[in-house]
């Protein structure tokens, strides 16, 4: 314990990282055996702290100063744990320059035992470690969007993509007309959309410039018309504050905001209101590549990014339950970045918001297979069915119906909408089995 007390100088008054500064690499998800060991008859209280004594994980420290960074491995290891120390990436940046990075090994017990140790330091560390474990068992909730709620802890949302542009990347020009715009927007809610996704700028590169009047004109009219006929929320895919405050006039209730509320007026122009938000990451601005291809961690980045701009929603009077985040996919990262985000969307869950994942006949696919947008719905799916099995909430999709259908499978197999329902006692030809029938 002599390693962390001594190692308490080394916080106060050193330059520190955001609170999620610790988190969980690639987590698994504790529920179903602590739902195993209740099923033999151990109590709840037992089967926890079982799982807390058995299971395994690693957590990573960043920009760790040097002493208190040797503190935590010597206690670490005092306790049975592996501790593992470099050079940070963050040296210079929000951390000193000296600072270091860990990765520790152990059970949930060992990290417990840590993060007491840590409080006498004084640096919240020890609330850093609680909230990575708890990020491990941590399940979404209900997302408000004006009078409208998904609970997304019992199903997938699937938001339908509505492009009214000359020039999106895969369905440019189809839905430019309002009436074709409305008409097919019908139609997503037909097929099982639970949000509709309104654009009037293209992220594409090759798109044109557009302002804020244009946009308005665009997207207005189909807002308006939209919002009147249909009972799901109408989102707007818009980065700028004049567009998002007109068409939360006309019904809108989420603005998904490619940019993290770039706009300085986007988050108060949000949060008068009840809508609800969608934080995306980028790296760079819409419409082009950045100057730079650099992340010092690419996970640690994106929370970083998405924490300080969930932070400004809040503070700007958006309540918790109507935000949501984005990783970004394809927005400032190369084809390995996409990917890593996809294998490692647990580690958002530090975070604590939904999780939508917007990847539909992205490039990133088409590069991947070798195929043009029209040829990548196969590949769409895998990238949903995947992501919802990592732990996504929320899929943006075009092929809203082929989507839904991947979605409610998907739910399936994760345990969201089967678990706990007459479809476990479901024989192969629809006939439900009595309780006694499968006891016997």
């Amino acid at each position: 314990m002599s390693d962390l007390a001594d190692a308490e100088s080394g916080v106060r008054g050193s330059a520190s990282l955001p609170r999620h500064s610790v988190r969980v690499l690639n987590p698994f998800n504790d529920k179903q055996t602590i739902t195993d060991l209740i099923a033999l008859g151990v109590s709840r209280r037992e089967a926890e702290l079982n799982v807390r004594r058995g299971s395994g994980r690693t957590l990573r420290f960043d920009g760790v100063p040097p002493v208190l960074a040797h503190g935590i491995v010597a206690e670490f290891g005092r306790v049975g744990g592996v501790a593992n120390a470099g050079p940070s990436a963050y040296r210079g940046h929000s951390a000193p320059d000296d600072a270091l990075d860990l990765i520790l090994l152990g059970t949930v017990i060992q990290f417990e035992m840590l993060a007491g140790a840590l409080a006498a330091t004084g640096g919240g560390l020890e609330g850093a470690v609680h909230q990575a474990l708890a990020s491990t068992t941590w399940g979404a909730g209900v997302l408000r969007m004006g009078p409208h709620a998904i609970d997304l802890g019992r199903r997938v949302g699937v938001m339908g993509i509505l492009n009214v542009t000359p020039d999106s990347f895969f369905d440019g020009g189809r839905y430019f007309d309002p009436d074709r715009a409305v008409e097919r927007g019908l139609a997503m809610v037909q097929e099982g959309a639970d949000i509709i996704d309104v654009g009037g700028d293209s992220a594409n590169g090759e798109a044109a410039a557009i302002d804020a009047a244009e946009e308005i004109r665009r997207v207005g009219p189909v807002v308006k018309a939209l919002a009147r006929q249909v009972a799901v929320p109408i989102a707007v895919d818009t980065h700028r504050a004049e567009t998002a405050a007109a068409v939360l006039d006309l019904g809108a209730t989420l603005i998904n905001d490619i940019t993290g509320l770039s706009d300085p007026e986007m988050a108060s122009v949000i949060g008068r209101g009840d809508a609800g938000v969608c934080v995306m990451h980028i790296l760079g601005v819409p419409k082009s590549f950045p100057a730079k291809w650099h992340y010092r961690t690419v996970l640690g980045d994106i929370i970083r990014f998405l924490e300080t701009r969930t932070d400004l929603a809040i503070s700007a009077g958006v309540r918790r339950d109507r935000i949501c985040i984005d990783p970004g996919i394809e927005f400032g990262k190369l084809i390995g970045q996409d990917l890593d985000i996809f294998r490692r969307i647990p580690e958002l869950h530090v975070l604590g918001f939904p999780i939508l994942i917007a990847a539909s006949r992205k490039t990133m696919i088409g590069n991947v297979l070798g195929l043009a947008s029209k040829e990548r719905l196969e590949g769409t799916a895998a990238v949903n069915a995947f992501s919802i099995a990592r732990g996504a909430h929320i899929i943006r999709v075009h092929d809203v119906q082929s989507m839904v259908r991947i979605a409610r499978m998907s739910e399936a197999l994760v345990g969201l909408t089967i678990d706990g329902t007459p479809m476990e006692r479901c024989r192969s030809d629809g006939k439900i089995v009595d309780v006694e029938e499968t006891l016997g």
